[in-house]
């Protein structure tokens, strides 16, 4: 992967003014209502296998959890998915009651996964009022838009210091890792950049071919 020496007072501009440049008119995303919300880190993972659960990203060796990892986490007291299911939301239902909380799945520093309508999953309002649970591993070819909100994430950070800049080239050069997992894989998934005021398309070989950011003073 070849990769771009920038100083750090420079890159959050940068940043944005590759996103701006490689981005096109918005592609709206039908018949997806479920959404799934990632750390950037993960999101070629996701590309690549799916979206899987706890226990099966353990088997895969994408990362290791110990049995009291696992055991923990199928008390769906604390995580609402359990260790065999995949966590999902849906915006804008209607039947919440007063004192449910509603998830949101559009904070800016994660990748939300638009997902198909036509996958199996069941209501879990333990947690949420609008949150679901698929209890088998939802296929890539069921994501149909990885949406990211990096520019809001960028403009919303109140210090930009040495540490924000380096979590957000890090989100970046994630962001470029996920456009090579598509191109390579021929995933027929596209990233939108949706934050307030922009809303494009992101053009996703165009990023897969950035170089990675190299921070320096």
């Amino acid at each position: 992967m070849n990769e771009k020496i920038i100083r750090e007072k420079y890159a959050l501009e940068y940043i944005k003014d590759i996103l701006s440049t490689y981005s096109y008119a918005l592609k709206n995303v039908d018949d997806a209502k479920y959404h799934h919300n990632a750390p950037y880190k993960d999101a070629r993972f996701i590309i690549k296998y799916g979206i899987l659960s706890m226990e099966e990203i353990n088997k895969l060796g994408i990362k290791s959890y110990s049995e009291e990892d696992l055991n923990l986490m199928d008390d769906i007291e604390s995580h609402v998915n359990g260790k065999d299911g995949v966590s999902l939301s849906i915006v804008g239902l209607t039947d919440l009651y007063k004192d449910e909380e509603e998830y949101n799945p559009f904070m800016p520093n994660v990748v939300d996964f638009l997902i198909d309508n036509n996958i199996k999953a069941f209501r879990n309002t333990i947690h949420y009022g609008n949150e679901f649970v698929s209890e088998s591993k939802i296929t890539s070819d069921k994501i149909k838009s990885a949406d990211i909100r990096l520019v809001k994430y960028i403009d919303s950070l109140p210090k930009k210091d040495n540490i924000d800049i380096i979590d957000v080239v890090n989100k970046y050069n994630n962001l470029i890792l996920m456009s090579k997992e598509i191109v390579s894989s021929n995933k027929d998934i596209q990233i939108r950049e949706m934050s307030d005021g922009c809303n494009k398309t992101i053009d996703t070989l165009k990023i897969s071919e950035e170089p990675r950011l190299i921070l320096k003073k």
